[in-house]
């Protein structure tokens, strides 16, 4: 079998060539076939086949799609598209078989008969190899990553061929008749300058002088207005060569000719390279990279529409002044981004309260029109003394996740999640604010690789490596000058204001040391008493002449907490409070419910306290409803409360937040997976009140707004003290990790409950986290791993005589073979769990092992017993009152019908599924439903019904940004007309 990718790609069956007429499937043969040397694991075909939106089923579609192109290649028993793990590969029986490997052999071939002087043979092999293309690589194929790589990169190839090819013909004296295929040379390939010399050397040999020099003025001209730059050395020194009418022009170099310019190249510096030599240095030179506006977007060449351009720059603070020479100073990133090999990066470097976060904002804001593809922002907590500095892998997965790359497609490994963000971020013009950071160890990661970028970090350190190894401008940011810092108090008080008492406000700016933070908060003061002079707030200054003395000194945590206390002792006794125990909270941000345990208040009561505070600039309201912390006003706040609250208030607070955060997620969870049993809780502590959402939509949505926080408090809790809540929590969200697609955080929350239950000797719970460890690991497709996990957790509930936690364990063991397609022991399983519920009583869980059941025998072919025990299962669940289990069991009941070609049946169950689904509230099982429902429908004939399921399933996936809408999407397509 032999393959062409060198333009539309095509397979020759013996007799004629022909392409692949599905979009999938041609797209999985051409990432097999140029990644033929290696297999590609399943995970990489599903990003290439879908890109940023892969299907929950995409492992069984890939499946599906190796079959399908084993049928069109008569390979059906995989000799060719191999199953290797943890892929596929294509294995070809001889390296010609494809055209582009039969290319690069001969192109090899023509370049060493063109350095060995044979440039008649070398003009013939590299003609023969360039005579392979048939046009674009892979021009029928809709690109992902590896294709669009590939076919650059043979593209790049093509063109170096062609030069060589024109070089020999060259040398062989083909002049006058290389010019008119060299103009058009030019014309599709403008920036190359080796062609343009070579077009300038045959016109020359040709006797046409005066159009050489034509060609070199009009590369001059679009070098200059494109890319602003000069044109090469070599193409300069052809010019002045031919202007001279140097002799060694007017017939191709010959050994004896380079060497004897060799010899006097001190007397002709610049002058004596020969043709081949300039020629090579040329294409080296015209691989220069366009400016990005040039280039079209990464996104644009991408199938689909693109996604909107993240914009996560953070509000910019009201009444800022002065930085004039700063702000000009930035202002040349955007040139420096588009001119430069790489991102232009800068750093703002300076004490805390010197404003390097407000300068980065306002300059961030007003240079968006020279970033249209977006902005992304993270407070990297670099000195951050209660959580710590914030992992460059937690930075890049924000940024990936704004870049609306799916939380499964993000890798584990830093390294890898590092790497996916530059290939994302290739090609776009995208501005980075990456603030506070500790070092330059942790913004390294977070720098695109490609031009067009620029990077604002704001940091308390110089980072003077970034200097060194990225080339970044530092900008050390001192305090304000006199005029500025005045400029600032009177864009916060008012121009009239501040010019009524001058010598206050003069006063008032030597006393915060010109400090902006410390002039921002007093002016926050001033405003908030209008009816007072400023001579008053002066004269409070004064009176606290001790902590005046670390605010003068202008640097450390100590300047900056007398600022804070400024505003902290106007607050009244409960705000305060609410202040200090903040201090206590882990997470990143915060919402009102939770503070509302934390300080024993109602919601009402700490939404109250949390505006108060957010007025006086203690905390900001960063997105509706939540509130977060600068770094240094956190520290304040632990401060506070260690020096203000006893050991026993902070202790009992911290309760209150961990019973809040695990009876809130274990009541979400219950509307994700009613079904799955639970450990018995205490009540919560008197003052923590949970969260209880209505509906399944509201529960993901309460998960999604807090899950970063309920990760931040599962880590918190061990230490704390609190193991039980540190391995109780991590169960209450596996649900919604699983569903949301965040395999990696459910891994690891799965290890720290292990921990913290063998901690708590609590051997039921240890065998849980095991079990929900196993889960996890089956999502990530570590099968070993996963009965490792199974088999500890089996062991530890037999010897506890735990009947019910056995049986789940099993299900769950069962799941791990299904998803490797082992059908037999997945049933033995299953059938295991069956005994152990008739054993318990438990009806429910009776009818879910029929149901599994009954999914195994259609899939090994035994229809008629699947019906049979799903029956039964249905049964179980009507009469048991469980109409979401019912649900599943239609689906599996549809698809019984469906396999055994009784289409009219499965229509019907899949619209009891569905109606089942719809009355849970349950919007993905929904789209799922009527999704298998509309290929029922089209089996039926019914081909309207059947596009009518597929348009209401794609939107509700579409309103669930559900990457399953990719394929239900094809599906309509395919069927279109």
């Amino acid at each position: 079998m032999r393959f062409r990718i060198l333009g539309p790609l095509e397979v020759f069956d013996g007799t004629h060539w022909r392409g692949i007429s599905a979009a999938k499937p041609r797209t999985l043969l051409a990432t097999l076939l140029v990644q033929r040397d290696v297999p590609v694991p399943t995970g990489r075909l599903g990003a290439e086949l879908w890109g940023e939106r892969e299907p929950k089923a995409a492992a069984n579609l890939i499946q599906q799609y190796v079959m399908r192109l084993r049928r069109e290649l008569g390979d059906r028993q995989g000799r060719l598209l191999v199953t290797r793990p943890p892929g596929y590969q294509m294995v070809l029986a001889d390296e010609d078989d494809l055209d582009a490997a039969a290319f690069a052999r001969l192109g090899d071939s023509g370049r060493v008969a063109l350095a060995a002087g044979d440039a008649e043979r070398a003009a013939g092999l590299l003609a023969e190899a360039l005579a392979l293309w048939r046009g674009p690589a892979l021009v029928d194929v809709p690109t992902g990553p590896m294709v669009e790589a590939e076919a650059a990169r043979l593209a790049e190839q093509r063109l170096d061929v062609l030069q060589a090819r024109v070089e020999a013909d060259l040398a062989c004296g083909r002049h006058a008749a290389l010019v008119p295929e060299l103009r058009q040379s030019v014309r599709e390939h403008p920036l190359r300058e080796g062609l343009w010399g070579q077009l300038m050397l045959a016109l020359y040999r040709s006797g046409r002088q005066a159009e050489a020099l034509d060609a070199y003025r009009e590369v001059h001209r679009l070098l200059a207005d494109e890319l602003s730059i000069e044109p090469s050395a070599p193409l300069c020194d052809l010019q002045l060569r031919m202007l001279r009418g140097d002799p060694r022009l007017g017939l191709p170099a010959t050994e004896a000719e380079a060497e004897a310019e060799g010899q006097d190249q001190g007397e002709r510096e610049g002058e004596g390279e020969a043709e081949g030599e300039g020629d090579a240095r040329a294409r080296s030179k015209s691989r220069r990279r366009p400016r990005p506006e040039s280039r079209p977007s990464v996104e644009a060449s991408r199938a689909g529409q693109p996604s909107a351009a993240p914009r996560q720059l953070p509000a910019a603070v009201a009444g800022f002044a002065g930085r004039r020479a700063e702000l000009r100073l930035l202002d040349k990133l955007p040139a420096d981004a588009s001119a430069g090999p790489g991102p232009a990066v800068c750093v703002i470097a300076g004490t805390a309260g010197a404003g390097k976060t407000s300068l980065a904002l306002h300059w961030a804001h007003r240079a968006e029109p020279h970033f249209p593809d977006g902005q992304l922002y993270v407070n990297l907590h670099g000195f951050a003394p209660a959580t710590g500095p914030m992992s460059p892998g937690e930075a890049i997965r924000g940024f990936l996740e704004a870049l609306s790359v799916p939380p499964e497609r993000i890798p584990d490994a830093p390294e890898a999640r590092a790497a996916l963000l530059r290939t994302e971020t290739a090609g776009r013009r995208l501005l980075f604010v990456l603030d506070n950071a500790a070092d330059a160890a942790q913004v390294r990661p977070l720098l695109p690789g490609s031009a067009g970028c620029a990077v604002v970090v704001t940091s308390r350190g110089q980072l003077t490596g970034l200097a060194v190894t990225d080339g970044a401008v530092l900008l050390s940011l001192d305090v304000l000058p006199r005029e500025e810092a005045r400029e600032l108090l009177a864009a916060r008080l008012g121009a009239d204001r501040v010019a009524a008492e001058p010598e206050p406000v003069t006063e008032l700016i030597d006393l915060c040391a010109r400090l902006p933070l410390a002039l921002a908060v007093t002016a926050a003061r001033a405003v908030g008493r209008p009816g007072f002079a400023l001579s008053a707030v002066v004269a409070e200054l004064r009176d606290v002449r001790g902590r005046l003395e670390a605010l003068d000194a202008g640097e450390g945590v100590s300047s900056v907490r007398t600022v804070f206390s400024w505003s902290y002792r106007r607050l009244d006794t409960a705000t305060a409070r609410v202040f200090r125990l903040l201090g206590l909270h882990p997470g990143r941000d915060v919402a009102a419910p939770a503070v509302a345990a934390l300080a024993g208040l109602s919601v009402r009561e700490a939404a109250a306290a949390l505006t108060a505070l957010a007025r006086v600039h203690l905390i900001a309201e960063h997105r509706p409803g939540r509130y977060s912390f600068h770094d240094l006003l956190r520290a304040y706040a632990t401060d506070l409360t260690a020096a203000e609250d006893t050991e026993a208030a902070r202790t009992a607070a911290l309760h209150r937040l961990l019973d809040h955060c695990l009876h809130s997620a274990r009541a979400a969870r219950r509307h994700l997976a009613p079904a799955r049993g639970e450990v018995p809780l205490p009540p919560p502590v008197t003052g923590s009140v949970p969260h209880d959402p209505e509906g399944y939509e509201e529960a993901m949505a309460w998960f999604e707004a807090e899950h970063a926080v309920l990760l931040a408090v599962a880590d918190a809790a061990g230490p704390a003290g609190f193991d039980g809540h540190a391995w109780q929590l991590p169960l209450a969200m596996a649900d919604f990790l699983h569903l949301s697609g965040r395999w990696h955080d459910w891994v690891s929350t799965q290890r720290t409950a292990i921990v913290a239950a063998r901690q708590q000797g609590d051997r039921a719970g240890t065998a849980l986290c095991h079990c929900e460890s196993g889960r996890a690991a089956i999502r990530m497709r570590r099968y070993e791993e996963a009965h490792r996990e199974l088999l500890r957790a089996l062991e530890l509930q037999r010897g506890l005589g735990d009947l019910t936690a056995q049986a789940d364990t099993l299900r769950t063991l069962a799941w791990s073979y299904e998803q490797q397609g082992d059908y037999r022991a997945a049933l033995q399983r299953v059938k295991q769990v069956l005994e152990l519920q008739r054993a318990v009583g438990n009806l429910a869980g009776q009818a879910g092992a029929l149901n599994n059941i009954g999914w195994c025998h259609t899939h090994l072919g035994d229809h008629e017993e699947a019906l049979a025990r799903c029956r039964e299962a249905l049964r179980l669940h009507l009469d048991g009152g469980s109409p979401l289990g019912a649900a599943y069991t239609w689906e599996t009941l549809g698809f019984i019908h469906h396999s055994m070609g009784q289409y009219a049946e499965a229509v019907d169950s899949y619209r009891q599924c569905r109606d089942g689904f719809r009355r849970f509230g349950n919007r993905y099982g929904e789209a799922d439903a009527l999704h298998h429902l509309g290929g029922s429908l089209r089996m039926t004939g019914d081909q309207e019904a059947a596009r009518d399921a597929w348009h209401a399933a794609l939107a509700i996936l579409d309103e669930l940004e559900h990457p399953d809408a990719d394929v239900v999407r094809e599906l309509l397509l395919t069927t279109a007309g």
